[in-house]
């Protein structure tokens, strides 16, 4: 699972809401009002409209982090990153144990190229859910990237712990296991085991990256 698979997981958590239109609520629009009608244009992938109605509900509650959050859905969702990446960065600053949106912004941080703020992000996500089994495995892909790979086994460890099913995270910490030296091949072996209950594709893989350091 990638860094884009892992984010398109986040996305298809939000919960959508049927609304009416906005001019049959009797009262003011308030804040909620707006953040519902911007759930529902990019529950129907009008994010243009989204991210205007994210905006208004912006401007009457500055601090509403969950509208914060969306409009990054809905710019990311528009290629928009840079953009997205502001939106999650705001949602963080309001809510700083918003653990959604820092894997977001993690996410995409690293998209960007700017790893050490992926890696700062997911690592608070992980303190604030440590039995996150994705946060756990984004964590060592990120340390990966990063040539950390005592510490992104440490991560895919805690992945497998969580979730003995996870055939990815079991694939990317036998890969771990090999770029540490020929010494951790055997604990790279032991995944291989474990992963040819789960995934035979990515069990061959594995097996050949292992035979290629003999």
């Amino acid at each position: 699972m990638n860094m884009r698979s892992l984010y398109k997981m986040v996305l298809s958590a939000i919960f959508l809401i049927p609304l009416l239109p906005l001019n049959l609520y009797s009262q003011q629009p308030t804040a909620k009002t707006f953040f519902d009608i911007g759930v529902e244009n990019a529950s129907n992938a009008e994010y243009s409209e989204a991210i205007d109605a994210f905006k208004h509900a912006i401007k009457l509650k500055p601090d509403y982090a969950e509208a914060h959050f969306n409009l990054g859905h809905s710019y990311y969702s528009l290629h928009r990153y840079n953009e997205a990446l502001d939106s999650y960065k705001n949602a963080v600053n309001f809510k700083p144990k918003f653990e959604e949106a820092l894997i977001s912004l993690g996410v995409v941080s690293s998209m960007l190229g700017k790893q050490m703020e992926a890696v700062n992000a997911v690592e608070s996500a992980v303190k604030i859910n440590p039995q996150n089994a994705e946060s756990q495995y984004t964590l060592g892909n990120l340390y990966s990237e990063l040539g950390r790979y005592q510490e992104a086994v440490e991560a895919y460890k805690q992945a497998v712990i969580i979730n003995p099913k996870f055939a990815e995270a079991h694939y990317h910490l036998g890969i771990a296991y090999i770029k540490s030296g020929k010494a951790m091949l055997p604990y790279a072996k032991k995944e291989l085991e474990a992963l040819k209950e789960l995934n035979k594709d990515l069990a061959a893989e594995l097996d050949g990256l292992i035979k290629s350091v003999k």
